[in-house]
């Protein structure tokens, strides 16, 4: 009997060693399995950050290099007083005006007349003009009644004339202008009957004056065409006093 106790006392000892064992293999195996994970957690942890810090990297260096390529450029010099008023000053560039005129003129000391016009232009499309104008009008050639009908009478006009006027630009390629031409005309009044030729009393060189206006069409910026009116006052020939209509045609440069 007391061998029997013995025996389930050593019995149960064992089981109780082996419950032990069994438990602490059991612990063992779960904390090695959770190492486990914490390692990998670890391990997933250190790629992520490492790719995040990668990114960072690549994010920074493209930031700056952005910022290197935006980097913002020197403030430009601002500009002086006198410089402004320099750059808002107009121009004082000249140009110089040769121009070919084919007139009509309402007398009969004018008729038809050709000429040509030379001027100074002080600016490129707007400004003072200066120049001078020659036209020689072929006048008219008709029967004087008082001389038997056989007496012919010619009149003819010459006019040399300076040109004061202002261009004004009235589009890009379109000009007019508004002029004043005193000067001095050559009127000729010549009868001729029965082989004998004589000037009239009012012959000679007379004081004109023509307020007028021109108008241009830049066809190009060298080269012009345009149209001119202008009353002729000739002082002492009243007869010789017309309105002149032109055709004009000329060059800039």
């Amino acid at each position: 009997m007391k061998v029997m106790k013995n025996k389930w006392c050593w019995i149960g000892l064992v089981l109780c060693t082996s419950s032990l064992a069994w438990a602490a293999k059991d612990k063992k195996a779960e904390q090695s399995a959770s190492d486990s994970k914490k390692v990998e957690k670890s391990d997933s942890d250190t790629k992520a950050s490492a790719a995040a810090d990668s990114a960072s990297s690549d994010e920074g260096g493209k930031d700056d290099t952005a910022d290197e390529e935006e980097a913002p450029k020197a403030t430009p010099k601002k500009a002086s007083k006198g410089e402004v008023q320099a750059e808002l000053k107009p121009s004082e560039s000249k140009v110089i005006e040769i121009a070919a005129l084919g007139s009509l003129g309402g007398s009969t000391f004018t008729r038809f007349g050709a000429g040509l016009r030379l001027g100074l232009d002080w600016g490129e499309k707007e400004g003072l003009y200066v120049g001078l104008i020659g036209t020689y009008f072929a006048g008219t050639s008709v029967t004087d009644q008082r001389i038997n009908g056989n007496g012919e009478k010619t009149r003819r006009t010459t006019l040399i004339a300076a040109e004061v006027g202002y261009n004004v630009e009235l589009s890009s390629d379109f000009l007019v202008r508004p002029y004043l031409a005193p000067g001095v005309a050559l009127v000729t009044d010549k009868t001729c009957a029965t082989g004998k030729c004589w000037n009239e009393s009012d012959n000679g060189a007379k004081v004109t004056i023509s307020p007028g206006l021109q108008a241009a069409y830049l066809v190009a910026p060298f080269f012009y065409i345009g149209g001119d009116l202008r009353y002729q006052i000739i002082m002492n020939a009243t007869d010789a006093t017309a309105a002149v209509i032109s055709l004009t045609a000329g060059l800039r440069i």
